[in-house]
């Protein structure tokens, strides 16, 4: 069918490289050429001598892609790539950071110009790329000895790695701070010019300290301690400690567990580590500034998050806190999503 239908549908490449074929040989004066190219059934010369210039400029003469009459892309072609590329290293990066790095990239190109910041959210939105919250990486995450000693700890057997251990025989475990202002929520909707106000919780309280720590097991186990006055000390460890050994029982050759934390000073505390080699368990401390490789730590996240939701239930009193701190605990069916989220996967 001819373009001229008004159907939008052009030539294909065979058919234009064909007429291209023609024309060097000299053969687009033949009769049956000219007869079809009046009846449109041939690309007209005019048509022919743009394929040329399609040809000199791209190196092909491929029909372009139809549109439905929508607006053309104005973020594209290798500018896309870099900005993908830039998105990776700097993932908080603003338009105006963009924008530089795109010129400096195309630094000579007379053709270049600045982009709006919709047109680079469009062009980040054809991607993929979503925006959500960010965290923040340490800059030692990124020492050579931390990342061979992240690479140690999840491609080593034990006790360089945790390898070979399968993900039931884990227990991971840390502490956080919890504040009465923790449920609190912070973002609401008011009309324009005023203050989003709700009556809750006064935002100055005590500082509470949960210790908690989680097991891969089907069983969902699960082992708190939550206080008032001070810190995460090594009598606190060591009680925990003995708590969670109490609880399990010795390691035996069918099955010894294998606690994981993180390098806080307490953690490294020598007495721990005897409680827990001495009753046949094994110990194995992730790579330092690598949160992200702690189950703990989504669980922390999902415990805030249940705190949010029944911020309206939390009084503005220690005891509602850990009531309803420990409720969220309780209400976890498991934690095995957790451990596979991180890189567990042994079984």
């Amino acid at each position: 069918m001819h373009p001229s239908g008004g159907r939008g549908v052009a030539y294909s490449q065979d058919f234009r490289t064909f007429a291209v074929h023609l024309h060097n040989n000299g053969q687009l004066d033949d009769y049956s050429i000219t007869q079809a190219q009046v009846a449109k059934l041939f690309p007209s010369k005019q048509s022919v001598r743009r394929y040329l210039a399609l040809i000199q400029l791209n190196g092909h003469c491929r029909p372009c892609r139809r549109t439905g009459n929508k607006r053309a892309q104005v973020l594209r072609d290798h500018n896309i790539v870099f900005l993908a590329l830039y998105r990776v290293a700097f993932p908080k990066c603003s338009a105006a950071q963009i924008n530089a790095f795109l010129y400096r990239i195309n630094y000579g190109d007379v053709t270049f110009r600045f982009y709006t910041s919709p047109q680079i959210t469009k062009a980040e939105t054809r991607i993929g790329l979503t925006r959500k919250c960010g965290s923040t990486t340490a800059y030692q995450a990124y020492l050579p000895i931390n990342i061979r000693k992240r690479w140690m700890y999840w491609n080593l057997p034990y006790p360089f790695g945790i390898a070979d251990i399968r993900v039931e025989d884990f227990i991971d475990l840390d502490e956080c701070g919890v504040f009465v202002e923790t449920a609190d929520k912070h973002i609401g909707k008011a009309y324009v010019g005023n203050r989003v106000r709700q009556e809750g919780n006064y935002q100055k309280s005590e500082k509470w300290t949960l210790l908690l720590a989680v097991a891969g097991s089907a069983a969902a186990e699960r082992w708190q301690m939550m206080w008032l006055e001070g810190g995460t000390t090594g009598d606190k460890m060591i009680e925990f400690i003995e708590l969670i050994l109490n609880a399990i029982g010795p390691g035996t050759p069918a099955r010894r567990r294998c606690f994981t934390m993180d390098n806080l000073s307490s953690h490294h505390n020598l007495q721990v580590a005897a409680m827990i080699l001495t009753a046949g368990h094994r110990i194995a401390f992730r790579a330092p500034y690598y949160p992200i490789d702690g189950p703990i730590e989504f669980v922390f996240n999902a415990v805030q998050t249940y705190l949010a939701i029944n911020c309206h239930l939390v009084q503005n009193n220690g005891t509602s806190l850990r009531h309803w701190t420990m409720n969220g605990i309780a209400n976890m069916r498991s934690f095995v999503p957790y451990f596979n989220n991180c890189g567990f996967h042994r079984q």
